[in-house]
């Protein structure tokens, strides 16, 4: 039992920092280059709600 909830509690510690990493929709980041790079990204991928529209056209909270 002490086994399962050590590694329930290792699962929940190495799962939580990807989802604070998370940039908001209208969150600029500091650097230019990076900040073009994401746009460019973004325009190439498809919206799963919206299919097709681009994430960055993209207007669908998930």
């Amino acid at each position: 039992m002490r086994v399962l909830a050590l590694a329930l509690l290792l699962t929940g510690l190495l799962a939580a920092p990807p989802m604070t990493w998370a940039v908001e929709p209208d969150e600029v980041l500091e650097d230019a280059g990076l900040e073009a790079r994401a746009r460019e990204l973004s325009k190439g991928l498809r919206c799963l709600v919206c299919r097709n529209e681009s994430i960055d056209e993209s207007n669908a909270d998930l």
